[in-house]
């Protein structure tokens, strides 16, 4: 009985992707600081448990809409290896979304608005938006990338992080359509993908230059006065991963899923950057 609680116990874990959901609670953090809070706030600290929460839940609750894909395209993940049921996964993620919603109320009501918009977003991109290709790479992207204005939001200062959430966005987006290109044999039954429609070389095409206006952004917040000398240097490291992996995807298309796990590295690092642009 123990065993499989712990199994359980690990499956949801494994399903929330924990990584992705610090990474996106570290850039809540960092749009704070960038928006000139204090190191601890209490605004701040809620935003970044919110961002974390939202993160979480929005993992489970795309394994419970993609349980057929991931036969085929992740036959590893919870539900597919009978780890979860697809009503574990779903409860789940309505926990850790409606606690996010709960704790927002307790930062402001622009922040407890803007997480239930998030949530409706959630929701369409799951029912409709996943369907419809790039618009659907669009949304995952958007949604990834505002948690840099989250934090801004939660101190009062909105537009400080606007730049940085648009750097993520565009990487976040060339990241979302090269993982269409990794996935489209599982896809093929189920969804219309930006791939399917235009060819999965012409699609790395168009995750390449995504991934170029990233890098073209990226010195902007040290140009700009936002961040210190440290991010400049640690961001010409992400620079080069990245144009690394454009050059990897267009040589060959089988590096794409090598190419979606050195992106997030790339996302990671980038992370650190700004952390220690933001403090030093």
């Amino acid at each position: 009985m123990n065993s499989k609680i712990l199994v359980k116990l690990h499956a949801h874990g494994e399903s929330i992707r924990p990584f992705t959901c610090i990474l996106g609670m570290a850039g809540a953090y960092i749009g704070g600081i960038v928006a000139d809070a204090p190191f601890f706030s209490t605004p701040l600290l809620l935003a970044m448990v919110v961002v974390f929460l939202v993160g979480a839940g929005s993992m489970p609750f795309n394994d419970y809409f993609d349980r057929d894909v991931d036969i085929i395209a992740h036959p590893k993940r919870p539900i597919p290896s009978k780890r979860l049921t697809p009503k574990e996964t779903l409860y789940f993620s309505i926990i850790l979304l409606s606690s996010a919603a709960v704790i927002a109320l307790f930062i402001n009501w622009i922040s407890f608005v803007i997480i239930l918009s998030t949530i409706g977003f959630l929701y369409s991109y799951e029912t409709l938006f996943k369907n419809q290709g790039f618009i659907g790479n669009i949304v995952v992207a958007f949604l990834s990338s505002m948690s840099f204005t989250f934090g801004g939001i939660a101190v009062e200062n909105p537009f400080a992080s606007l730049l940085l959430s648009l750097i993520t966005f565009n990487l976040f987006t060339g990241r979302e359509i090269l993982k269409d290109v990794e996935d489209v044999k599982g896809d093929r039954f189920t969804r219309k993908t930006l791939p399917m429609k235009i060819g999965e070389h012409k699609a790395v095409l168009v995750a390449s230059i995504f991934l170029l206006i990233a890098v073209f952004l990226s010195p902007l917040p040290y140009i700009l006065n936002q961040l210190g000398v440290w991010y400049l240097i640690t961001i010409i490291l992400v620079d080069v991963l990245a144009l690394f992996i454009i050059v990897q995807n267009l040589k060959d298309l089988r590096n794409t899923s090598r190419s979606v796990s050195l992106t997030r590295i790339a996302a990671a690092i980038g992370v650190i950057g700004i952390i220690l642009g933001a403090i030093l």
